[in-house]
């Protein structure tokens, strides 16, 4: 520095410029925080995280762009990004306590085993590449700088190989988060790799702040290693601060045991513990930034301090904190400060660089993905999602700085690749999930196409704690010899300006400041009571928006997880007495909407104390303790619920019984279905293509479910809708589920359903059959199950139906994707 430089530091020191140098900081954190948010709102649109529009916001704040118009020397500073990094000093112990503590390790037991793979495969060819890149990386960015030293190339090839082999999890959240894909199964292996990945990672940085070969800035090489004595020290005074972190975190925990929440002077004592136990660590040699992580780690993660500090630090770091450390990180990087490169030679490092992490991540995701059975687009969605960056990269990269290791040209290109892999992550995410999501369309969603081995996912939903009880129930009863999935989706009505997307509840996502909390915790409560012994795993979700825009989260939640069966609650609810009650009339108007729209078989529960607890099995006599009907007209509906009534045989406690109804006399029904088991290649009219449908289906049902005994099966004979009401009433009592269909099948079917009382035009959403079952004079009738089946045209095709027959693998489908 020059003579003005040190008079220039003299009169600062003497606190001259001290205000001034204040309001400069002040305004460059300000600056930063608008273009992050400016930036933010136009790269969204494009699938990119904030933490892109964090960092260009530093390099426009930075020596790059502004930092050429306003010289911070005359106020003592160095540059934009010198003076914020010293500045956030304490805010990035604070961001480092929040990340540890967002690593919710419990998460990992979902799917361990499948998270380790696609960690350890992504990471493994990266470092193999890193490795064998390395020397060639230190060659193209040093070249003809100083002389050479083995040991330095070795420290340079082990930085750049952590640099390209790390994952941010926070930023890949937030990706999954925005591409809707917390809720399925390719969003938790994402996340939880990411949680590996991290794990390792730092937990590799850590050991190399603690012993490295470091030079310094003539070249000359520091000390080796440290003293075993000093390790040992490190070691021993980090586990005393994570320990003594842990255990004040769980004596607040006792002392506020029933709160919720601990008080703000206890959350700032909190704090002020962290970053003090960090601080100290630093004295003896160890970062406190990592010990700060570490303390996050160690927290528990239940109880009222856990739960304060991630409610309450949730906002700040994120819209705070996370942009003044990303934005300092881009206001250090000075592209003129690149010397000895022409932009060709620096355009074919980053593009080396970038290239080289993108391949190693991507290919080794593809391939253990490939071994695990992941199909080839899930498994690059999850390369490309797993090859986002955010801090351990940047550590890596400000460890080989403060080393000596790395000069500025090797900063700027490694930053400059961290900063395109992460923003080829998104789109190309985006990009493949939508050509997914749209390839999806064209598939049919039909329990009554689905192979009877082939998995059921199921999505049930619910607006409050009381209907959890009936909807589990009866998603666990479906499950037959087949693999099942259910997924619960918490209907939470928006009171407030404020839209929520699908959150996977791994995390409390209470919030008692827009009135969510309780509800959300007792629905929470009601699934662990019900899955404690449960056979068959529940995953929780929650959706919090308005009644109008409901319906697009339960299509998003049904196109997410690839469900084939959504079932929603009817929108009234069994009182006292018996009767059916309207609790919220804009719940109707919802059904309606989710039945137009939705993508696959939708079914609506009449709940009347669906409530046998499928955990006991059959009773000690050997029988059933649920007794289901499904009653068929005809028509695709009502064949959907004789498919779904046949998944619910497979089970020990259920016993099923079909109940068909023919026009007419019986002689006349026995003519119709000779007619349908005839079959043959005769040119028939739309209406006959649909009883030949019908007899077809009913056909293959009775040869492989009623011959073995397992479905009972009877007919009735009724010639118009009184009738068919009386025969309804007649099975009164008898049975504790009826399974039916929505109706439409006309013809034959709609003559029996004329004249039932005009009972139609009240509750259209369950046809004329489901609303004769749910309306009063039916209250003891059991729980009703409505089921309308995906817009899917079939045509006329003979041989078995893939209902029952596992060996036909070639369905022809019309879909009419303009209904």
């Amino acid at each position: 520095m020059g003579g003005g430089d040190v008079k220039c530091s003299d009169e600062v020191s003497n606190g001259t410029y001290f205000m001034a140098g204040l309001m400069a900081v002040t305004g460059i954190m300000a600056t930063i925080l608008v273009l992050s948010g400016v930036f933010h709102c136009a790269l969204r649109r494009m699938g990119q995280p904030s933490i892109i529009s964090h960092i260009l916001a530093g390099v426009v704040v930075g020596p790059t762009v502004l930092g050429r118009a306003v010289d911070l020397r005359q106020l003592g500073m160095e540059d934009a990004g010198s003076a914020l990094s010293e500045t956030i000093y304490f805010v990035r112990i604070v961001f480092m306590f929040f990340i540890g503590l967002e690593m919710d390790l419990q998460y990992l037991r979902h799917h361990l085993r499948r998270s380790l793979a696609l960690a350890c495969g992504g990471s493994a060819l990266c470092i193999l590449l890193a490795a064998l890149a390395g020397p060639f990386f230190y060659g193209l960015v040093h070249a003809g700088q100083g002389p050479f030293e083995p040991d330095k190339i070795y420290a340079s090839t082990v930085l750049f190989m952590l640099v390209i082999t790390t994952t941010a999890s926070p930023v890949l959240i937030r990706i999954v988060t925005e591409l809707k894909l917390t809720g399925s199964e390719i969003g938790q292996l994402a996340i939880g790799a990411a949680f590996v990945n991290d794990i390792a990672s730092l937990t590799v940085f850590s050991i190399l702040v603690v012993r490295r070969t470091s030079y310094g800035r003539d070249g000359l090489p520091r000390p080796a290693a440290p003293q075993p004595a000093i390790v040992l020290s490190m070691a021993l005074t980090a586990w005393v601060a994570v320990a003594v972190a842990a255990k004040a975190a769980r004596l607040l925990n006792r002392l506020k045991r029933g709160r919720r929440y601990i008080s703000k002077y206890e959350l700032w004592a909190m704090l002020v513990l962290i970053v003090g136990l960090s601080l100290l660590e630093q004295m003896f040699g160890y970062s406190a930034s990592m010990t700060a992580f570490l303390i996050g780690l160690a927290v528990p993660r239940d109880g009222p301090t856990a739960r304060t500090l991630v409610d309450r630090l949730t906002y700040p770091v994120h819209q705070l904190l996370m942009p003044l450390c990303f934005g300092a990180i881009g206001a250090r990087l000075d592209f003129a400060a690149v010397s000895g490169f022409t932009a060709a030679q620096f355009a074919v490092a980053v593009t080396f660089t970038t290239l080289l992490s993108a391949a190693g991540k991507v290919a080794g995701t593809l391939l253990a993905g490939r071994l695990l059975g992941i199909s080839l687009r899930e498994s690059l969605v999850l390369g490309f999602l797993l090859n986002v960056k955010g801090y351990g990269d940047i550590l890596a990269i400000n460890l080989g700085d403060d080393a000596g290791i790395w000069g500025e040209t090797a900063q700027v290109v490694l930053l400059l690749s961290s900063i395109l892999n992460t923003f080829m992550a998104g789109p190309a995410s985006a990009a493949i999930v939508r050509q997914q999501r749209r390839a999806s369309r064209y598939l049919s969603r039909c329990l009554q196409d689905l192979k009877v081995d082939h998995e059921l996912r199921i999505l049930v939903c619910v607006h409050s704690a009381g209907g959890v009880h009936a909807m589990l129930t009866l998603a666990e009863l479906s499950k037959g010899t087949a693999p099942l999935a259910v997924y619960l989706l918490h209907l939470a009505e928006l009171m407030a300006a404020r839209k929520y997307a699908i959150t996977q509840l791994y995390h409390d996502v209470d919030d008692d400041e827009w009135g969510y909390a309780r509800e959300i915790e007792q629905v929470a409560a009601a699934v662990n009571a019900f899955t404690h012994n449960a056979v068959v795993p529940v995953r929780q979700m929650t959706a919090i928006s308005s009644l109008a825009s409901m319906d697009a989260d339960v299509r998003n939640g049904v196109e997410d997880l690839r469900a084939s069966l959504v079932i929603i609650p009817f929108h009234k609810e069994q009182r006292y007495d018996g009767r059916m009650v309207c609790r919220r009339e804009g719940r109707r108007q919802l059904n309606q909407r989710i039945l137009q729209r939705a993508p696959c078989t939708v079914g609506i529960l009449v709940e009347r104390r669906l409530a046998v607890d499928v955990h006991e099995g059959p009773a000690e006599s050997g029988e059933a303790v649920n007794h289901v009907v499904a009653v068929f007209l005809g028509g695709p509906d009502d064949r959907e619920a004789v498919a779904y009534a046949t998944r619910l045989a497979a089970h020990p406690s259920v016993s099923v019984m079909v109940t068909r109804f023919f026009p007419g006399t019986e002689d006349g029904g026995r003519t119709l279905r000779a007619f349908g088991e005839a079959g043959g290649e005769i040119n028939v009219g739309e209406e006959d293509e649909e009883i030949m449908a019908d007899e077809e289906f009913m056909a293959d049902m009775y040869a492989r479910f009623v011959l073995p005994g397992h479905v009972e099966y009877t007919e009735r004979y009724v010639r118009n809708g009184a009738e068919t009401v009386n025969s309804l009433s007649a099975m009164v009592g008898m049975y504790s589920l009826f399974v039916v269909g929505k109706g439409g099948g006309g013809g034959a079917a709609a003559a029996m359903t004329s004249g039932m009382g005009g009972l139609d035009e009240d509750c259209p959403e369950l046809g004329p059959v489901g609303e004769v079952l749910a309306s009063d004079d039916f209250t003891g009738c059991g729980s009703v199950l409505v089921l309308q089946q995906h817009s899917v045209h079939h045509r006329t095709r003979r041989g078995k139906h893939p209902l029952v027959d596992n060996q036909s693998h070639h369905h022809h489908h019309h879909i009419d994707i303009l209904r």
